[in-house]
This record gives C-alpha cells, sequence and structure tokens, in this order.
C-alpha cells in the first residue's frame, strides 16, 4: 500500500512540474502566438509508436486460450475470415464474401486474392481447412472446439474414426465451403479467430501447439510482422507493407508490458505514447497539454466468479447470499465514477443479449444473513458462518493489472466479513491466474478443474460479438479441457436454451432464449455481476488513428498514424 501512495505521489508532481515548465516556457511568447497563423500538422508516412498494457501476453496463436492481452497483439498479426463492424455485423476480411444455401447449412466464402504470409507464402483455402480442421482434431485442448462443433463430420474427426472433415471442402485456392449438420444462427460469427499457416504447424499435433515457437515468432496475413519479443518487457512489430489492406501509416509498433504506474510514467517521459490510465488518475492526466484522454466503450462485466466444486459454493443460496452482501452502487461510486455503471446481469447492458427483467440482489446484508442460515450456517463464537463445523472462509484470486479491480477486490472483502464470511485476496499476474482456471496435467495437458484448483476469483469477460460465446462458459459440455466453463457450472435448463439458440434463425426468438439464459444465470449466480467499466486511455497528440472500441484497443491498428 505505502509503495502504490509513493508511486501516486510521484506521478501528481511529476504531472504539476510538467504543467509548470509548459506554461514558463511560453507565457513570454502568448502575444506572438496570437499573431501567429496555426500551424498545420501532418500526419507523416511510417514513423513509430507504442502503446502499453497491463499484462504480458500468454502467447501469440490465436486460437490457445486467448486473452485480451494476446488480442492485443494478435490483431496485428493475424486476419479472420470475417470480423465485426460497429455495429455487431460481420463483414468480410480474409472472404471476400459468401453464400448461404437455401437450406442455411452450407457456407461458400470465397476468399481474397494475392494474399500472402508474413513470410512470403501465398494464403489459400487450405490454411483456412487447415485451421478449422485443427480446432477439431483429438489432440486440441485450448477452448475453440466450439467453433466448429456444428460441422458435419467433426465428431468423427476428433474420435479418430475420420481422416477429414467431411463438412469442410476446398474447392479451389480461393474457395471453401463448411457444412453444418443443421442451420446454426451464430456459425458465421463463430469463424471470427485468426486463420493460421499451414506451412508452419502443419507438423505439429495442435495438442503441441502450445510449445510450438510460433507462438513467440507468429506468421500471419495482418498488418503487422512480428519482429521481436523481448519478455517482460515488449513486443516488436514492423509494418506489412504489402498488407492487402492497404500498407499501415506506421513503420514499427512496439507493445509494451508492466504495472499501470510505471507505464503511466512512461507515457509523461514520452517514452510511451498510449497506455490506459488508472480512473484515480484521470484528472491529473487531463491537465497535460501534450496528451488527451480516449475513452473505449467496452461491452463487457467484471464479476465475481465461484468454483462451484467448493463446498461452499455448491450451493446457490451461498453464492445468492454473497451477492446481497455486496454494495455495487458504493463500488462504483467510489471507486469507478462517470466511468462505470452498475452490472445485474452476466450479459453486458448495451447489447441484445441483456434481458431487462432479471432477478436484482440488491445490497441487503439482513438478506444475506437469512440465505447463509436457510443454507444450514451459524455464526460461531467469532462471528464467522460456519457449517458442521466449518467456517465459510475463501480465497479470491486477484489479477493486478487494473486499479480499479484491484480496488474493489478489498471493497468486497470488507463488505463480506461485514456479514460474517472470512475471505483472504491473493494478488497475482493473469498468466498466472489462468494456470489456476485453466489446469494442466504434469505432461501439459489441459485437465478439469477440481475444487482444490481455486476457489474464487474477480475477472472482467467482454463479449466480441455474439452471446453463443457464453456457451463455451456455462455449458456442462464445455468444462476444461472442452472449453472455459472453468467454474463448472452445470444445469440442464441452460444447456438446452444454449442448444436452442444456436438453431434458432429468428433474432426476435432467438433474443428471448438468451434472455431466459440470463435469467437462468441470475438466479443461479455462479458469476456475480459487479459492474461495466469503459476504459480511459491517455494518447500523445502526436497520434492520429487511435479508436479504441468493444472491439479492442488495436482492432483499427492499421490507421494508426504520427504527425510531423
Amino acid at each position: 500500500m505505502r509503495k502504490w501512495k509513493l508511486m501516486s505521489l510521484i506521478f501528481v508532481i511529476f504531472v504539476l512540474l510538467i504543467g509548470c515548465t509548459a506554461k514558463e516556457s511560453t507565457t513570454p511568447n502568448e502575444s506572438e502566438k496570437e499573431n501567429d497563423p496555426p500551424k498545420e500538422e501532418v500526419v507523416k508516412e511510417g514513423g513509430t509508436l507504442t502503446f502499453a498494457y497491463n499484462s504480458e501476453p500468454g502467447n501469440l496463436n490465436p486460437v490457445i486460450w486467448a486473452t485480451t492481452s494476446d488480442t492485443n497483439v494478435t490483431h496485428m498479426v493475424f486476419d479472420s475470415l470475417v470480423i465485426p463492424d460497429k455495429e455487431l455485423k460481420m463483414v468480410g476480411s480474409l472472404a471476400e464474401n459468401w453464400d448461404v444455401s437455401e437450406d442455411g447449412k452450407t457456407y461458400t466464402f470465397h476468399l481474397k486474392k494475392d494474399v500472402n504470409w508474413h513470410d512470403g507464402q501465398p494464403f489459400t483455402a487450405k490454411d483456412v481447412e487447415f485451421t478449422f480442421t485443427s480446432l477439431a482434431d483429438g489432440t486440441y485442448d485450448a477452448g475453440a472446439y466450439w467453433r466448429v462443433e456444428p460441422v458435419v463430420g467433426v465428431e468423427e474427426y476428433k474420435a479418430g474414426t475420420a481422416d477429414k472433415v467431411a463438412g469442410i471442402e476446398v474447392v479451389d485456392d480461393h474457395t471453401i465451403k463448411f457444412t453444418t449438420k443443421e442451420p446454426f444462427a451464430p456459425f458465421i460469427s463463430g469463424l471470427f479467430i485468426g486463420v493460421l499457416p499451414q506451412h508452419v504447424l502443419n507438423d505439429v499435433k495442435p495438442g503441441e501447439w502450445a510449445k510450438h515457437e510460433s507462438n513467440r515468432a507468429p506468421v500471419g496475413t495482418g498488418p503487422f510482422k512480428f519482429v521481436k519479443w523481448e519478455t517482460g518487457q515488449y513486443i516488436e512489430l514492423a509494418a506489412n507493407k504489402e498488407y492487402f489492406g492497404g500498407s499501415p501509416k506506421l513503420d514499427r509498433v512496439f507493445v509494451r508490458f508492466g504495472d499501470a504506474n510505471t507505464m503511466l510514467a512512461s507515457v509523461l517521459s514520452k517514452d510511451v505514447d498510449i497506455a490506459p490510465v488508472p480512473i484515480a488518475d484521470t484528472a491529473s492526466v487531463q491537465s497535460l497539454d501534450y496528451a488527451s484522454l480516449v475513452t473505449q466503450t467496452n461491452l463487457s462485466v467484471y464479476y465475481v466468479g465461484f468454483n462451484s466444486k467448493n463446498d461452499h459454493f455448491k450451493d446457490k443460496k451461498v453464492r445468492q447470499a454473497l451477492a446481497y452482501a455486496v454494495d455495487k452502487q458504493s463500488i462504483v461510486q467510489s471507486i469507478i465514477g462517470e466511468y462505470g455503471e452498475v452490472a445485474d446481469d452476466v450479459f453486458p447492458s448495451k447489447h441484445w443479449s441483456h434481458n431487462p427483467d432479471l432477478p436484482i440482489y440488491n445490497f441487503d446484508g439482513s438478506k444475506s444473513e437469512s440465505l447463509l442460515e436457510e443454507a444450514g450456517y451459524q455464526k460461531n463464537s467469532k462471528g464467522i458462518f460456519e457449517k458442521e463445523g466449518k467456517e465459510l472462509s475463501f480465497m479470491m484470486e486477484v489479477p493486478t493489472g487494473t486499479k480499479e479491480r484491484e480496488k474493489s477486490a478489498v471493497l468486497l472483502k470488507q463488505m463480506w466479513e461485514k456479514v460474517g464470511v472470512k475471505v483472504e485476496l491473493r494478488s497475482l499476474d493473469f498468466p498466472t491466474l489462468v494456470t489456476k482456471l485453466l489446469p494442466k496435467t504434469d505432461d501439459g495437458k489441459q485437465r478439469e478443474v477440481t475444487k482444490d484448483d481455486y476457489e474464487a476469483y474477480i475477472l472482467g469477460f467482454g463479449i466480441e460479438a455474439d452471446p453463443d460465446e457464453y456457451r463455451s462458459y456455462f455449458g456442462t459440455a464445455y468444462m476444461p479441457p472442452n472449453g472455459y466453463n472453468f467454474v463448472g457450472y452445470s444445469d440442464p435448463t441452460v444447456d438446452n436454451l444454449l442448444e436452442k439458440q444456436t438453431k434458432e434463425t429468428d433474432f426476435t426468438k432467438r433474443q428471448q432464449l438468451i434472455w431466459e439464459v440470463g435469467k437462468k444465470l441470475a438466479e443461479d449466480e455462479i458469476w456475480i455481476p459487479l459492474y461495466e467499466q469503459n476504459s480511459p486511455y491517455v494518447v500523445n497528440n502526436r497520434v492520429t488513428g487511435f479508436e479504441p472500441d468493444f472491439r479492442g484497443i488495436s482492432f483499427n491498428s492499421k490507421d494508426w498514424g504520427v504527425k510531423e
């Protein structure tokens, strides 16, 4: 805590000094400047830009448990068949266009021509076939299987009874067909994932990709090429001058990672052009004359997740009781302010998947204690709820790097302890948390989560485009190693609804099914939604084209530039 206060004090002093220096140097020339014509600022061709993020990537293969810190880089290096536009409609990227058969089962993609991989090899339909066939390989266990699950022949290929996926057909070098077992509403959205180079990974089983050298030296088709990864410091990228979407304006991009205060100090010293800003520091940043605040609008929810295999958290009344003990409004007002709002749904409130009529757990300490008593807990002599001699005590894992999340965890601990629940907080970096949520065996294989891997955690989840992504987080069939359901949630009603919505092509009816999913998840409260937060970034005024949105901060990196 003392170190954090010291860094904050240094930061404030640094800002004040810069502000004073700027005023002293410009005051004598104010009258002259009033008469000078405004200098035209020109965006130059080329140049270098450095942006910072709070976490170092885990790997740069977009189909291996991709996290936000990974996709900040992979969005610049790799392309997908399709990408979402600002209205969440899927548009072509590597795909020029596509046709859908009358029965809604066959999708024919016509690929862009004259696209090359960064090593000069031509991109073809074989690369697309290779990527999505690999997701169905029996050895693949890195989270994206759900994207190809509806395709004809996937189950047989995964089981090893077929030597290819029957529903993936290369027509020619620039045409590929996917055939699904039945109409599948979110199929195209599921193709929003980086396409991999067959010639680089063809001789390696997908189950071994996590160890492959290309994870730290990727070859893509995107607007920037990988150059170097200095562990713990930065990743360097260079412009792909032959990019099919047009050459990037920049010559080079450096992606730095580290503590938020350190990165912010680097903006002040002008070693970094773009960095996230802790909300508590936004007022100070606004005083800078050479930088501006840019806010990223997110479709995301910060939440607390529970390991349902834990003896306490098996009972939804315990989870509901913990939800009632949380004063979300206080968290938002004291920590996030204008950049956030209370969340009561795991689906973001600004997305069509959000149900406006959900069970709401308004702050009520008495209700919290009553539910714990209904669940068989009684307070002991220390004021802690216990059941059968076992105190209601748990460890919450808190990934470092986001100050608002770290502060929220401290408030949550205080709130839960006030009603008689004992909580410990453990700070750890994000890659370490991932090893707990997505554990591996001693030989490096993904395995299912046990009650001993973790108890609770606090994280954020951002929807990319389609709410079908939630199937991998809450469907019974998608517990690791088959997906992201590391909380171990299993409910037949939710499983049925999640499957039904994939087959419903009528938007209104599909939305209603998703709303029912949200309602059931709110009743069971395996996640406690806390708040939605937009993200402020400080941007040096020499930077142009930085327009972060829910798709990511680097989604439009090709259009970034710097002024003379």
